[in-house]
Order: structure tokens, then C-alpha cells, then sequence
């Protein structure tokens, strides 16, 4: 019928563009099992609190140092060795906090070849005309911010500060929304290349290389319902798929608190998920952090697994968001991207874990500072860990250390 489409061959889905009559013959064939929208939603992506000048500052973060990753430093494990990757707005790889950890720069020449994906092909006609990175870039590029933050608080470090959990891990992007604005196939497509890298410009079917795979991918993004993910499941196989693929996939659980089941969107709401709340310096829980269970599918499911510092955290920008190259966030966006970076030192004290999605989850939760909670979410008792506000609790990088070792 000459219709535009994109085929995956990470889960048994087409993303077709066409008329009224197309969907109606596809849907009336037997081998169709479920037509979704794939419309486009800004994702409620936090907006900079205030710009941050770092000069003068301490040179550890209070989120960083909080959990302890900087005792796991002093142990010799600084994230050497590992693979982090990131799915989001983008990411300013010349950003000098995280131009020396990208995979694709050695110091001297830039080399983007199963480092960077870009799942962003055209303009979405609910942003302004044109992208300030373009379509289909071949060089990693920002348009938002949000992305360059994230990934700043999993690798970043300058001589002056230390921004990130893994200073020394490696980490690849993938372009998952335009200007804010995403979709079930711009995710799909990056969990996709995750799983198996290809180059700029290549065939997801013929190029891939499944061994420059990650170790962990951090997602600070949400798919609601007006966004696409009409059904809990629309998702699902994919995400099931990365970590059948030995991927741990670190997943924003939401900024729709404090109501209970607020853990409401995909991929947050999948047990294959590794779904991670917001606290603050006194690690209570963020306000605005999502509560579970996780209802709209049925399963009562227990979220999030784990919290994380997510209040007011100085990260790495574009210059175009602040002068100064750092600026303050709050949400779960930021405080996934802790846990990513503890993969990253656990893969880096102990290589033999890249893998192990399940050992390395568990290492983080039962290593946990725990936390318990009156909110009574989900049946939840003043004693109840885990728990439906804090999962296993707060993170904490020596304790999980400490636990490999025995």
C-alpha cells in the first residue's frame, strides 16, 4: 500500500503512518492482536530550579557523599569498566564533566559508531518548527538539558567537583524525545539499539553488536496514557527483553505523588523494571515522588524498589540552560540516575556481575538503608519493609559493596 513503517525486531510490533482505511485493514486481520496510538506527549520533565556556580564548592556533592559512593572510591572502584547508558533528551557530549567518560572519545577524535543513537527522525508537530540539533544527528546533542543532568549525576566529574556515582564508567546516549516530546516507538527504537549497537545510519537487523552492549540503562522519562501507552503492557515485552538481554533498567518511578498508586505509567510499573523514588538530605521521601502499588494493570505489584536522593541536585547542563554549565533538579529523574551509577561501581569491584541483572538488583536492595513509612499504601504496616514510598530504601554504594564481599 506504500505506507511509511518501521519494523523492531526487540518485540513483535510495526510503527505504521497511514490513513483511516490502513488501520481498518489492519485491524481486521487476523494476525493483528492490538493497534495502538503513537501519539506524541511532552513528558513532564523537570524545569532548573536555579542555576549553580560550582566554584568554591565541596568537592564531593551532598548526594553523592550521602550514599557512600565516595567510600567505594576510596576502595578502588570508581565505575572503570563499565557501560553505562542513557536514554533521554539527548546529552552535550563535549559538556566537560562528561566529554572524557563518553565510549566515543579517546581523548583526541571523536568516534560515535555504536555510541550514539539518535531515535528522534523528524519534527513532531506539536514543537516549534526545526530542532536546534537537527533530525537523525550523528553527533550527540541536547536539545532539552534533561538528559546532559541525568547523565552528569552518573559519570560526571570535573577537577574541581564530583557530579557522578561511576566518575570512571563509560557511558553511551540514545535520543528518545524531541524537545521534551516522546513516543512507544522513539523508546522502543533505543531499547533496541541498546540491546545490540549499530552504527550511525545502520540497520538495526544487520549491524547491530550485541557485545558493545551496556551494563545498565538509566530512564528518566514516563510513557502516560495520552502519550501512547494506552495499555499497561504496550510496553512490556521490550522492557523484558532488554533484561533478558542481561541489561538493568533503571526506571524514573514517577512525580505524581503522594497519592497511592501513583506508580501509574510504563516502563515504571514493570516488575522488569528497576523502579526508583526521590528523597532528600534527610531521606524522607520527595513530596512529588510516586507511591505505589501499581494498580492500573491489576497486579498490586509492590513500587518502587528503591530510593534515591532526587531533591535539588547540582548536575551538568548545556550553557544554553545555564551560563554556568550546572544548574539544580528535582524528581525521580534525578534520583535514578544514583542507582545507575551503583550498578556501575558493583560491575567495576566485580566484573563478573555484568550480566546478573537479578544479583545486581539484589545487592542493591538488600544492602539498602531502610526506611518505613505511615502512609499505609497498599496495606502497608508502620513496619513494612519493603514498603510502597520507599521499596527497600535508600540507597547506600559501601553497604552494597560491603555485601559483594561477603
Amino acid at each position: 500500500r506504500g505506507a511509511t513503517y518501521h519494523a523492531y525486531w526487540v518485540s513483535n510490533l510495526i510503527w505504521v503512518r497511514g490513513d483511516r482505511d490502513l488501520l481498518r485493514a489492519l485491524a481486521e486481520r487476523g494476525d493483528v492482536a492490538h493497534i495502538y496510538a503513537n501519539t506524541w506527549q511532552r513528558v513532564g520533565l523537570p524545569s532548573a530550579a536555579q542555576p549553580a556556580d560550582p566554584r568554591g564548592r565541596d568537592l564531593v556533592e551532598w548526594n553523592i557523599e550521602i550514599v557512600n559512593a565516595d567510600d567505594v572510591w576510596a576502595e578502588g572502584f570508581t565505575g572503570q569498566g563499565a557501560v553505562i547508558g542513557g536514554q533521554d533528551t539527548g546529552y552535550d557530549w563535549t559538556h566537560p564533566a562528561i566529554q572524557a567518560q563518553y565510549r566515543g572519545w579517546d581523548g583526541q577524535t571523536a568516534d560515535h559508531d555504536y555510541n550514539w543513537h539518535d531515535a528522534i527522525h523528524e519534527d513532531f508537530p506539536q514543537t516549534n518548527p526545526g530542532n536546534p540539533c537537527g533530525f537523525d544527528a550523528a553527533v550527540p546533542c541536547d536539545d532539552d538539558g534533561h538528559g546532559t543532568h541525568t547523565m552528569g549525576t552518573m559519570v560526571g566529574e570535573t577537577p574541581q567537583l564530583n557530579l557522578g556515582m561511576a566518575p570512571d564508567a563509560e557511558w553511551i546516549g540514545c535520543r528518545n524525545m524531541e524537545e521534551g516530546w516522546g513516543s512507544p516507538a522513539t523508546y522502543t527504537e533505543c531499547f533496541e539499539w541498546f540491546i545490540a549497537p549499530y552504527p550511525v545510519g545502520g540497520d538495526p537487523f544487520t549491524d547491530g553488536d550485541p557485545t558493545r552492549a551496556p551494563h545498565v540503562i538509566n530512564n528518566s522519562w514516563s510513557c502516560p496514557v495520552a502519550e501512547g501507552c494506552a495499555a499497561p503492557d504496550v510496553l512490556r515485552q521490550v522492557v523484558e527483553a532488554v533484561r533478558a538481554a542481561g541489561i538493568v533498567t533503571v526506571q524514573s518511578a514517577g512525580n505524581t505523588g503522594s497519592r497511592c498508586g501513583s506508580v501509574s505509567t510504563p516502563p515504571a510499573i514493570y516488575d522488569a523494571s528497576f523502579t526508583v523514588g526521590a528523597t532528600d538530605e534527610l531521606n524522607l521521601i520527595a513530596g512529588f515522588s510516586s507511591r505505589g502499588p501499581v494498580d492500573v494493570d491489576g497486579s498490586g505489584r509492590m513500587k518502587p524498589d528503591i530510593v534515591a536522593p532526587g531533591v535539588n541536585i547540582m548536575s551538568s547542563v548545556p550553557p544554553d540552560i545555564s551560563a554556568t554549565g550546572y544548574a539544580f533538579l528535582s524528581g525521580t529523574s534525578m534520583a535514578g540516575p544514583h542507582v545507575a551509577g551503583l550498578v556501575a561501581l558493583l560491575v567495576s569491584a566485580d566484573p563478573e556481575l555484568a550480566g546478573q541483572v537479578t544479583v545486581l538488583e539484589s545487592l542493591i536492595t538488600q544492602s539498602a538503608l531502610r526506611r518505613t513509612t505511615t502512609e499505609g499504601c497498599g496495606g502497608d504496616t508502620p513496619t513494612s519493609v519493603p514498603n510502597n514510598v520507599y521499596g527497600w530504601g535508600r540507597i547506600d554504594a559501601l553497604s552494597a559493596y560491603e555485601l559483594l564481599l561477603t
